[in-house]
């Protein structure tokens, strides 16, 4: 598949995972199809990531570039921090919802700039 094609699934998952998050936080109340919906929407995020990894050129094996291994890392700091806030600290749900979305900007920064 092409690298355009990963992109915009890479892109439509993270705005998905957000609009569902962010519906999870207005809801409050019988969240679990959304939490359930976030989880899936986080898979195409890796799957998809992983897709563009190949496609930008790191070889399968090969080591990762820095910013690669922060990006991972705070796909996997969002994945866990969101779902733990909505199921523990759901009143903290709102706050939570804009510090993922300023790690989001991180993320980006990092995707598009590869500073390291």
């Amino acid at each position: 598949m092409s690298y355009a094609f990963y992109k915009i699934i890479h892109v439509v998952s993270i705005v998905l995972f957000f609009s569902l998050y962010m519906s999870a936080t207005i809801k409050k109340e019988n969240i679990k199809k959304e939490v359930i919906l976030t989880g899936i929407a986080l898979v195409f995020i890796l799957v998809s990531g992983f897709g563009l990894i190949a496609r930008i050129g790191i070889a399968h094996g090969a080591g990762w570039p820095l910013w690669l291994k922060f990006k991972v890392a705070i796909w996997v700091f969002v994945g866990m921090f969101g779902h733990i806030v909505l199921k523990r600290f759901p009143k903290f749900s709102p706050k939570a919802f804009w510090i993922l979305f300023a790690v989001l900007g991180c993320a980006s920064f990092l995707a598009n700039y590869k500073p390291f």
